[in-house]
């Protein structure tokens, strides 16, 4: 059996067909996953791609593994890496990004190498990778080309797509981030799956985060909100039938595909989503938004990474059915539900008590009690997040 595990950055859960068939025009996509388990009920462990993806690859939360935020540098000792794992099992691994510089820091269990944004170019080197007979193949693809700016000029996330935002000019920003969908899932995507042969291979292909476009949250990862939070999620098996049930988290990818791949079983908070539906405890999320206006060197400190910073968290727990969410220091649980677009606050009791769920998590896990490594150079990562426009 193959894996081949697609995150397609910054992907709303109705940024598809799926889900806008009116809105998007993809039908070689449509076509070659017409068979794949769709589900737009997923949630993600926070709203910033490194955090995330150090989540998906270990199957820990971001308060676990210790990458709590984009410009978060530090990670904990000791926590699984799914890639080193394959290898271990006798996988040829391999791991590429339109953005491998944004993923610094992340541990995947093998090196993130540089594939070309462009559509033709990008496909000629993962078909090159790829070897048709071998069955003990794991390949990782990060498209970054969905992400802010969606081709404005100056290729800044925080350019011009965010004046055009704080102009009122949101249609102009849906209409490019539309047509960079299209052009992934059209010229990049579909076409790789067609060099597949389906019945050997595992596919995932999940957006990391969404987007918002609001003078609050220009594109992502200053709060949890529903369109940040909520992320689509593609997945085939062959020969099984996947049950994602009511909801589900990327925190449950990790168990997912150990499962399917028969690795070692871990300390997960995250399930087996192709097992039997039952009643699960409620999901995390978390994400420290980047403190803008702070010199990088307090940024991206020992320190800061260790926690003491005074910049804020943000944090929600949720179920199939109610979602709360803090903002700390100082804040209380703001009750919403965590599929509806409008995050309009609860009126019913809430299910669960917020404040014991996170502690019964915090407190059970292991790895809350490793020490930090010592990550990427902190003069790097800055430059990399001011390059790409998360740092102003």
């Amino acid at each position: 059996m193959n894996l081949l595990l697609v995150s397609v950055d910054s992907l709303r859960w109705d940024a598809v067909g799926r889900t806008h068939p009116q809105l998007l025009t993809t039908p070689n996509f449509d076509r070659m996953t017409v068979d794949f388990v769709f589900t737009d009920r997923c949630l993600s462990v926070s709203t910033a791609t490194r955090p995330v993806h150090q989540s998906v690859f270990s199957g820990l939360y971001p308060f676990e593994h210790g990458i709590t935020g984009q410009h978060r540098r530090q990670r904990r000792r000791g926590i699984p890496r799914l890639m080193d794992e394959l290898a271990q099992a006798g996988y040829r691994v391999g791991a590429f990004s339109e953005a491998a510089s944004i993923l610094g820091g992340v541990d995947i269990g093998t090196t993130v190498s540089d594939v070309s944004a462009n559509a033709p170019d990008g496909l000629a080197m993962l078909r090159t990778w790829l070897h048709p007979r071998d069955d003990h193949q794991a390949l990782f693809v990060h498209y970054w080309s969905t992400h802010a700016p969606y081709g404005a000029a100056d290729a800044r996330a925080l350019g011009e797509t965010a004046e055009w935002v704080r102009g009122g000019h949101i249609d102009l920003v849906k209409e490019r981030y539309r047509q960079a969908v299209e052009d992934c899932f059209e010229f990049k995507i579909a076409p790789l799956l067609e060099h597949l042969d389906m019945s050997r291979w595992t596919i995932v292909l999940f957006g990391d985060h969404g987007e918002r476009w609001t003078d609050e949250e220009l594109y992502h990862g200053q709060t949890l909100h529903h369109d940040v939070l909520r992320v689509p999620l593609f997945l085939h098996v062959p020969y099984q039938r996947v049950r994602p049930g009511e909801i589900c988290s990327l925190i449950d990818l990790a168990p997912t595909l150990r499962d399917t791949l028969q690795l070692p079983l871990f300390e997960t908070f995250g399930r087996n989503i192709l097992g039997a539906e039952s009643e699960t405890s409620p999901y995390l999320a978390q994400i420290e938004p980047t403190p803008h206006g702070l010199p990088d060197d307090e940024i991206l400190s020992p320190a800061t990474a260790a926690g003491q910073s005074s910049t804020e968290t943000l944090w929600s727990v949720f179920d199939a059915a109610q979602k709360a969410t803090i903002r700390e220091p100082g804040g209380v649980w703001q009750w919403t539900t965590p599929f509806d677009p409008t995050a309009v606050p609860l009126e019913s009791s809430p299910r669960f008590d917020a404040t014991d769920v996170r502690r019964q998590l915090v407190d059970g896990s292991k790895y809350c009690r490793s020490g930090l490594e010592d990550g990427i150079d902190a003069d790097v990562l800055g430059a990399r997040l001011r390059d790409l426009g998360y740092l102003s």
